[in-house]
């Protein structure tokens, strides 16, 4: 037990501790590893010298768990986990999920909704005075005035709501700890990067960007578009200003951004003592632990800069890469424990070929995206260099297989043969998910995703190189249904599509709108953000019978895509498409 941050008092005492500096909460089950933020926040926070426990899902209908490691000396900190806990409990219509990947044997309710409001709110009740830090994807993507799909409602930044004397977005490792730093010697949170704070003064500074208000966004729908807009231009570039927003009459501070570097990405996957496996108090499995417990993770960042996905607002879009040493490194210790069967999992980060990427300008770009509409001239990438390293992960003793299932661009694929040929040949699992998204393009530019005729270029060189080296696999490609832009007629093209190549896709998203993205500002304002012309967008019903248009074939939508061929006028279309 001991090799674990302790959950309980027993665990604190094994280590000879009376008291911890810092408590983590978290909405998900504790597993050692550093893919899941609360170890591995927990753990760099180990590193520098302070005492810290975690209390994994607590019950909140109740004080007992939440008491359970006493007082932290310096602060609290508050995550809902690697998931927003409203994507983690409900479905895209609203529904309770069935399961839940970070819990014990996959049960959902564990968590509850709004998870970082919730525990916030009874370490308020129950220890009055002591500091708290929330962090991680919930608070991360709700730290600005943002559209909130489960309550059809805009709210004010969480700080506002929960109570929190700090909010650490993006990668927050130091932030953390200079939080702690400046807890311990009593000085002010102030001007801490990648930090949100509410002042109660219009704070002062040539380098601070101004925002709409909540107020201004409440009364004019567009604002959001033209809040996101902006903060999403700030932030592309690689010195991003400070940022401020005022509601009700007090003001949100983001501090900036600073991506972690390299040395310390290196240092944080193979040096912390993680046990990379789940707490012994778990007797069924996790299902999330399955996913990446022998995965690697190269790099952090994302330069596609996709309108619906969160990891450029999270992570930012520059690519911070881990030495080809320590990606080594972490392999070796992988490939040395008991229970490794051989395989590597997966090596890649949101993009697994955006490896090494950099950008040619001192001061970057306010592109939404390095590659959308068209790669920006100034993006540097070497997929040769990531070939070259799987081949060395391959020669290290006792790995038998690497393969790669973070996902690849495959825009970017198509611009390095050899990095295709290597990936084809080796380090497919039998089946290579892809995302094209949509077929129509003026969806796909909403979206910022390549264009359809990359997608099938793609799926061709994939099957002749599958071909030329005797492999047996395929193609699954991900679709995204009801995204802002997309009619019912753009799903029936899609749906036609998808029959005539024979294709029954089982990798369909309803899309959700997620907080701070620019297709969540487009589903609420139902407008472009790159001209503000009105869109269509999808609610209600036409959600269900948009999914039901890539689905034909499952007997729970039959009533919908009967609705959907009747609204189009292709009710004879009905037997072709769902292959009756």
């Amino acid at each position: 037990m001991s090799q674990f941050l302790p959950i309980t008092r027993a665990e604190m005492h094994q280590k000879g501790w009376d008291q911890l500096d810092i408590i983590l909460i978290t909405g998900d089950a504790y597993i050692d590893h550093p893919s899941f933020g609360a170890a591995l926040i927990g753990r760099y926070l180990e590193s520098k010298g302070y005492r810290v426990g975690i209390l994994p899902q607590p019950d909140w209908k109740g004080d007992a768990d939440f008491q359970a490691l006493g007082q932290p000396r310096l602060f609290f900190g508050i995550t809902a986990g690697n998931m927003d806990s409203m994507i983690s409990n409900r479905t895209s219509e609203k529904n309770r999920r069935k399961a839940d990947a970070y819990s014990e044997g996959g049960v959902p309710g564990k968590r509850p909704d709004r998870a970082t409001l919730v525990y916030c709110n009874k370490i308020r009740q129950l220890f009055p005075g002591v500091p708290i830090v929330i962090g991680g994807l919930e608070a991360s993507l709700r730290r600005l005035v943002h559209y909130d799909y489960w309550d059809n409602s805009l709210r004010r930044s969480i700080l506002f709501d929960c109570r929190a004397d700090i909010l650490v977005y993006g990668m927050a490792e130091r932030a953390i700890v200079e939080i702690a730093q400046r807890l311990e010697a009593g000085t002010p949170l102030e001007g801490i990067v990648n930090t949100a704070r509410i002042l109660g003064e219009k704070p002062e500074g040539e380098d601070i960007v101004e925002l709409p208000s909540y107020e201004t966004i409440l009364s004019q729908k567009h604002a959001l578009m033209t809040a996101t807009v902006r903060y999403e231009r700030e932030l592309a570039g690689k010195n991003p200003p400070r940022v401020m927003q005022a509601c009700q009459n007090r003001y949100l501070l983001l501090e900036s951004p600073q991506n972690l570097p390299a040395d310390d990405l290196d240092s944080i996957y193979t040096e912390l003592p993680f046990v990379r496996q789940a707490h012994p108090r778990y007797l069924q499995p996790i299902p999330a632990n399955g996913f990446v417990k022998d995965s690697i993770v190269s790099h952090r960042g994302c330069y596609g800069g996709c309108s619906f996905c969160a990891l450029t607002v999270h992570q930012g879009k520059y690519i911070s890469s881990r030495s080809e040493s320590s990606i080594l490194k972490e392999t070796n210790l992988i490939a040395s424990s008991e229970d490794f069967k051989g395989t590597i999992q997966d090596v890649g980060g949101p993009s697994a070929n955006m490896y090494g990427s950099l950008c040619k300008r001192d001061q970057g770009c306010a592109r939404f995206s390095c590659l959308h509409p068209h790669p920006c001239p100034n993006l540097q990438t070497d997929q040769r260099r990531i070939a070259l390293l799987l081949g060395k992960i391959e020669q290290v003793d006792r790995v038998k297989h690497v393969f790669i299932n973070s996902g690849i661009r495959y825009d970017l694929a198509l611009q390095a043969p050899e990095y295709m040929e290597k990936v084809v040949k080796d380090h497919v699992s039998g089946q290579l998910s892809v995302a094209p998204e949509h077929l129509s393009s003026t969806v796909l530019d909403l979206m910022q995703k390549p264009s359809f005729q990359d997608y099938e270029i793609f799926c061709k060189q994939f099957d002749s190189l599958s071909q030329k080296h005797h492999k047996k696999q395929y193609m699954i490609p991900y679709f995204i249904a009801a995204h802002p832009g997309s009619t019912l007629q753009d799903m029936y093209d899609l749906a036609v599509y998808l029959r005539r190549n024979r294709l029954r896709v089982q990798q369909v998203q309803t899309y959700i709108p997620i907080p701070m993205t620019l297709s969540c500002a487009m589903y609420y304002a139902e407008i472009s953000p790159f001209n503000s012309e009105p869109i269509h967008v999808a609610k209600g019903e036409e959600r269900l019978l948009q999914r039901a248009l890539l689905q034909p074939t499952l007997k729970s939508n039959a009533g919908y895509l009967r609705k959907a061929l009747v609204t189009l006028g292709k009710l004879s279309e009905f037997g072709y498409l769902s292959g009756r």
